[in-house]
């Protein structure tokens, strides 16, 4: 027996992005309903930490004079123009007032300044730095923010997943159908639906598929791909669906999945995520080195120079080091990404229990590592001769690392090598869509009645990695939410 619902607009999805857009919707006068596969609003933009935006009242209390123009340079170049250039103006300029609107509806903000970014790298760049407008108290927040949008008249259906889109004898979507928690069929019946399903970051196999290989860790809300295979199925184009890969994690280490005041998702108390953020030695699964190790000090640099290696690498440590370690390391702990717990503890003993944990691997020998953590062996045995040799002379010919970085030589052992993996927060991306939100079909013309924002939306990143501007994908999410819910009002009014 299926339950029937006939609405102006559908929305599948109640993360941000589905969110932004019931609201514009029904603030246009659309009677919407939201479907959604979870118990409660949020996904993936509730783990988030915060909101890209541009020129907006907190900046400017904080002193910040940032222009949008500027914004959209840095974006574009960042891209290297692979991405929509009217569809990024367009997130860029109207991401303020989509704050001021969720702010309106109930959301804490609290503008994270340059100068207390917890990216190091982005210091000198307050684009980068200083646009983090960070949530607070989300639990109460969103309350507030679901709250005020179903005062305004939309409903909210939970345990509801999203199957397919519906199309009448033109081939326009009039609808979708769903299914829920105990198996019935839900069809809504609506003149639009904005997509807003969050990707399919839950999906393990189809990532690895996507891109190339399964050694990174998934983290976040199990988005499994509805959204986008109906999309596709419509006759929408993926043109850019990609791993939203941030930062790296200690191998099968045990981290939190929901940020707090004081951390990441991601977190782990486990002291050996200091090894994993400072600037250390790493080398691949062949035993070479990779990278610059600073790139540790940028979330979205550092889960790329991972990724570039199959998203598996090795820290490299002598006990020598890890004596050192347990005293307080001389090295500028990163706090990207998750951050590193402060916790004491002994780093041999730690690194021992890795080794036990078959996280880690020990040598008496740089040959006898070599042989156990499956390196070659001259690769790795040159890569850390010219290692020491960097370090010794404070100059790294190689991948030009500080020479403040280099300060840790590999000669005492027993020696170790760590895993760590490239972590991943679902993923973004996707469908070809205009500047509006309408999804494209092949010949670049929009299928009537469709739009996707968030995670389901492709043009905004290059394609493979996504630039480094704090709150950029969370502001992607509300922004390009609530500009499908305005097409979608301004369309069905024409």
């Amino acid at each position: 027996m299926s339950k029937e619902y006939t609405v102006d607009l559908a929305v599948a999805g109640c993360g941000g992005t589905g969110m932004a857009a019931a609201d514009a919707g029904a603030s246009q006068g659309l009677t919407t309903l939201v479907v959604e596969k979870q118990a409660q609003p949020g996904g993936n933009t509730k783990i988030s930490s915060g909101f890209f935006a541009i020129d907006t009242k907190e900046q400017r209390a904080a002193g910040l004079k940032l222009t949008t123009e500027e914004a959209i340079r840095q974006l574009n170049e960042y891209n290297h123009y692979l991405n929509n250039g009217p569809l990024t103006r367009r997130i860029v300029e109207n991401a303020k007032p989509t704050l001021e609107e969720i702010e309106s509806l109930g959301m804490e903000i609290k503008l994270n300044p340059t100068s207390q970014t917890t990216q190091f790298a982005h210091l000198d760049n307050p684009y980068a730095g200083g646009s983090y407008h960070m949530y607070q108290n989300k639990p109460e927040s969103w309350e507030r923010v679901q709250k005020s949008v179903a005062e305004k008249g939309v409903e909210f259906l939970f345990g509801v997943t999203m199957q397919d889109l519906l199309k009448n004898e033109k081939g326009e979507i009039c609808g979708l159908t769903a299914v829920d928690e105990k198996g019935e069929e839900i069809i809504v019946h609506a003149k639009a639906v904005v997509v807003a399903t969050g990707g399919f970051g839950g999906d393990k196999d189809r990532v690895a598929r996507l891109m190339h290989t399964d050694r990174m860790r998934g983290l976040g809300v199990p988005n499994m791909g509805e959204g986008m295979t109906a999309l596709e199925k419509a006759g929408a184009v993926n043109i850019d669906s990609h791993a939203l890969i941030h930062a790296s994690q200690l191998a099968k280490s045990k981290v939190t999945q929901n940020t707090s005041k004081k951390h990441l998702a991601g977190f782990s108390d486990n002291p050996l995520t200091r090894l994993l953020l400072t600037p250390l030695m790493w080398v691949d699964p062949n035993g070479l080195r990779f990278t610059d190790e600073n790139t540790v000090y940028d979330t979205v640099l550092w889960a790329n120079a991972a990724y570039n290696v199959g998203g598996m690498y090795y820290i490299i440590v002598d006990t020598k080091t890890l004596n050192e370690y347990t005293k307080g390391t001389k090295l500028t702990v990163s706090k990207a990404g998750p951050g590193a717990t402060d916790k004491p503890g002994d780093f041999v003993e730690l690194a021992e229990a890795a080794v036990a944990g078959e996280t880690a691997y020990k040598g008496e020998s740089l040959s006898e590592l070599a042989e156990k953590a499956g390196f070659d062996e001259e690769n790795f045995a040159k890569a850390v001769a010219d290692y020491n040799k960097a370090v010794a002379e404070k100059d790294d010919p190689a991948f030009a690392k500080s020479k403040e970085s280099l300060l840790y030589s590999v000669e005492e052992g027993p020696f170790y090598a760590l895993k760590a993996q490239a972590a991943y927060l679902g993923t973004v991306g996707g469908v070809r869509v205009d500047d509006h939100l309408r999804v494209l079909d092949a010949d670049f013309k929009p299928i009537k009645g469709l739009y996707a924002g968030g995670a389901n939306a492709g043009g905004y990143y290059e394609g493979q990695s996504y630039p480094a501007y704090e709150g950029l994908a969370s502001g992607f999410a509300w922004t390009s939410g609530r500009l499908a819910g305005l097409a979608a009002a301004s369309d069905l009014k024409k």
